[in-house]
């Protein structure tokens, strides 16, 4: 577009120059300032959209870089890697529309709750298992803080999770999907679990991983915890855990 204004300009500079060619002169004098504000019109835009869309320079073979985690950006990329051709546990509690209203959710969250998981673990080719012994078990706040490092928001992930249901109603769309995830959710975060387990194993190099998120009475929005099974078995699912 820039292009196209500037030779239009000079078009009608020529233009005005046959017609009044003593005005020479002033006519290039107003045709070099407008080319000039227009390239630096372009040069600001270009970088406003570099403050809202960072542009990298890869130093690795894969699209996650390490900056990403450091400023908390694209963590389903990492994800997506990391749960390739895995085997990963998690809760098996996906609502019906009347367990939402009773637990005081939106009805949507009947459509999107466990199941945008399920879509999203299904596409990153994931060999998806589904325990229910697991519902009742929650990661907690020092857990947490100790041995887990924040990823970054997962709206976008969630989000796009549209492309992978199997609705046929309205709740399918990627509209409702957006209205959902941004306009009615908070930030959902993506934390992974960052240590050894006592098989020697992180979540990088363990065969079985545990994806869990915590559900509380009238609160929409779930973060997501992604671990070793052993840890899981160790820390979260045990009796001990659990009761404590």
């Amino acid at each position: 577009m820039r292009y196209v204004v500037i030779i239009g300009l000079a078009l009608l500079a020529g233009i005005l120059i046959r017609i009044k060619s003593e005005y020479r002169n002033r006519f290039l004098i107003c045709f070099g300032a407008a080319a000039v504000l227009m390239s630096g019109l372009y040069y600001y835009r270009l970088f406003s959209v570099k403050q809202l869309i960072p542009f990298y320079r890869p130093v690795n073979q894969t699209f996650y870089q390490t900056e990403f985690l450091e400023k908390g950006e694209y963590p389903d990329s990492l994800l997506m890697l990391l749960f390739k051709d895995k085997t990963v546990y998690a809760k098996d509690d996906a609502y019906l529309l009347a367990d939402a209203e009773k637990h005081n959710k939106y009805f949507m969250y009947a459509y999107y709750h466990a199941k945008s998981m399920y879509f999203f673990l299904e596409y990153a080719q994931a060999a998806l298992i589904k325990d229910p012994g697991m519902n009742d078990h929650m990661v907690g706040n020092s857990v947490l803080e100790e041995d887990f490092t924040e990823l970054g928001n997962v709206n976008d992930m969630f989000r796009y999770c549209f492309m992978y249901n199997d609705f046929t109603e309205e709740a399918g769309n990627y509209f409702s999907y957006y209205w959902y995830y941004y306009e009615l959710m908070g930030p959902l975060k993506a934390y992974l679990y960052t240590g050894t387990d006592s098989e020697g194993n992180t979540v990088f190099t363990a065969d079985e991983l545990v994806v869990m998120w915590n559900t509380v009475d009238g609160v929409e929005e779930e973060d997501i915890y992604v671990m070793t099974r052993d840890y899981y078995d160790k820390n979260i699912g045990s009796e001990v855990a659990h009761n404590e």
